[in-house]
C-alpha cells in the first residue's frame, strides 16, 4: 500500500524568540517494511542531517531571529508492506533496550500486571512462548487502560497512565515497555504514523517492538495489531523523549502554544 502523509506543526509565541533549537525525527526509515517514494521536510530556515545512535534520521533546526511562529511541515509518499519481523537489531546491543527511563519506570500495581500475565503461561522458556505472553499483556493493558484522548500529556509516565486507567497509545507504549524490560525482554518504543478510517485515532502514532528469538516483533497495543501496511515508522527509542518528531529547547518566546495536526490517506 502506497501512503501520503502531510504533517503540520505550528509554534505561536508571545514574544520574540531569542534561541531556538530543534531535533526533526520527520523521516521515516527505508528498509524491508516500508520504501520512502518523495519526502520532503518544510522549516523556516536550513535544516543539517544527521543519524543519531539508534539509527533514527535527524534534522538539526537553529532559529535566532527573534521569530514568534515557527511552522514545520514534513509531508510524502511511502510505500508500506504487510506485517513482518525485523531482524536488523541496529547498532546497540539487546541490552540497551532493557533499560528503564522516568517514562518506562514500575511500581508495584505494574510488576504485578507483568507478573500476573506471566503466571498465566506454563512455559516461558522459547520466543512462541514470549510471543504469546506479550500478545496476552498487550491485551490485558488496553484493558486496563482504555483509549481515552485528553487524560494524558506527552509528559505522563507507565506509572501515572496506569493509576488514572485511561490514556492514549503512547501511554499504552509505555506501560507496554515497562513491562516487558521487568520480565528481561528487550523493547523500544516506535513513533510513526497510522492510516485508519476511524477519526477517533489520530493519525500520529506509537506502538512497540520486543526483540524475540532474533527479530524485532510489533505490538500495537492500541489497535490489537501487528505494525502493517497502515503503519509508517518514523523513530525508534527507549520512549517517547527519545523518538519523538520534534524535541528541542528555547530561550525567550514567553508563552508556547503548538498545533500538531497530521493526516494520512491511501495514495490513489
Amino acid at each position: 500500500m502506497i501512503l501520503k502523509v502531510n504533517h503540520r506543526t505550528v509554534y505561536n509565541y508571545d514574544s520574540p524568540l531569542r534561541l531556538s533549537l530543534q531535533v526533526l525525527r520527520l523521516t521515516p526509515f527505508n528498509h524491508s517494511r516500508q520504501r520512502v517514494l518523495s519526502w520532503q521536510i518544510e522549516a523556516p530556515n536550513k535544516t543539517s542531517p544527521s543519524i543519531d545512535w539508534f539509527g533514527n534520521q535527524s534534522h538539526f533546526l537553529n532559529l535566532a531571529d527573534g521569530e514568534k511562529e515557527i511552522i514545520i511541515v514534513a509531508h510524502g509518499l511511502v510505500e508500506v508492506f504487510p506485517a513482518k519481523v525485523d531482524e536488523n537489531l541496529g547498532s546497540l546491543h539487546e541490552s540497551y533496550y532493557l533499560r528503564h527511563t522516568f517514562l518506562t519506570t514500575l511500581n508495584e500495581d505494574l510488576r504485578l500486571l507483568a507478573d500476573r500475565c506471566r503466571g498465566e503461561l506454563t512455559a516461558f522458556d522459547t520466543a512462541a512462548d514470549k510471543l504469546v505472553l506479550l500478545n496476552q499483556m498487550s491485551a490485558h493493558i488496553l484493558q486496563q487502560i482504555p483509549y481515552i484522548r485528553g487524560v494524558t500529556n506527552a509528559s505522563t509516565s507507565a506509572i501515572e497512565a496506569y493509576a488514572i486507567r485511561g490514556g492514549v497509545c503512547q501511554d499504552h507504549t509505555h506501560v507496554f515497555l515497562a513491562c516487558c524490560r521487568y520480565l528481561g525482554i528487550p523493547a523500544r518504543y516506535i513513533s510513526g504514523y497510522l492510516y485508519t478510517t476511524d477519526e477517533a485515532h489520530l493519525a500520529s502514532h506509537a506502538w512497540a517492538e520486543a526483540w524475540l528469538g532474533n527479530a524485532w516483533h510489533s505490538f500495537d497495543i492500541s489497535n490489537q495489531c501487528q505494525a502493517g501496511e497502515m503503519h509508517i515508522e518514523l523513530a525508534y527509542g527507549l520512549d517517547y523523549l527519545d523518538a519523538c518528531p520534534i524535541r528541542g529547547s528555547r530561550i525567550g518566546g514567553g508563552t508556547e502554544r503548538i498545533s500538531a495536526l497530521s493526516y494520512v490517506t491511501a495514495a490513489l
